[in-house]
């Protein structure tokens, strides 16, 4: 009988307010911390880890792609440079995405105008002009215009650990090759290398 007092009802009402607020609000707040975030690609991040970020990978492989068309600036080749790209080798403990550094350096070099010859792809060329010279294709290709490397580069991604000061520190480098094909000779060399900390907790030194 006090429900039906004069007054109660609209005490009631309150209360409910506030408690669908209440549920209202605690669904947004759940709902924004679980949601992702979007993060700006132009930020220069760390890894917690010891690996080699995106951010990282692009940076060098222009630098080094840069440089190589430097070289080439200076010693002009009049029948182009043809440079024939070996997959980048990772000999790191951690697991290190070398084809954003493989694809970033191959653009690099082509604003350069240096072209990447893919070896591995070429007996599936042969097969094609073969088939075009079989007379069942519109357009008949020519196995003259094949292209073949004057360069090799070769890539690979190392890492070196040591302790200064007591602090635990590991160095990844990236080296990158520059060899002529008629001669062997390596005619460039240069690297990039990342030196990061590790972080100290309660069960000692760890990434």
């Amino acid at each position: 009988m006090e429900l039906t007092r004069p007054g109660c009802i609209p005490h009631i009402s309150g209360v409910m307010k506030q408690i669908l607020f209440s549920f209202l609000l605690v669904g947004f707040l759940f709902q924004c911390s679980s949601s992702p975030k979007r993060l700006d690609n132009a930020d220069d991040y760390i890894s917690d880890s010891g690996g080699l970020t995106s951010q990282e990978l692009v940076k060098a492989a222009d630098k080094l792609a840069g440089q190589i068309g430097e070289y080439f600036k200076e010693n002009p080749h009049e029948e182009g440079v043809f440079v024939a790209h070996f997959p980048t080798r990772n000999d790191t403990s951690e697991q290190i995405q070398t084809e954003l550094f493989d694809n970033a350096f191959v653009s690099k070099l082509i604003k350069s105008k240096i072209y990447t010859v893919r070896t591995k792809t070429r007996e599936q060329s042969l097969n094609e002009i073969q088939f075009s010279l079989s007379g069942l294709t519109s357009n008949r290709l020519s196995i003259g215009k094949l292209k073949s490397p004057n360069f090799f580069v070769r890539c690979d991604i190392n890492e070196n650990m040591f302790t200064s000061d007591g602090e635990k520190i590991v160095e990844q480098s990236i080296n990158i090759e520059l060899v002529e094909v008629e001669t062997t000779i390596a005619v460039w060399s240069e690297k990039v290398s990342y030196r990061k900390l590790a972080v100290r907790g309660n069960k000692g030194v760890s990434w």
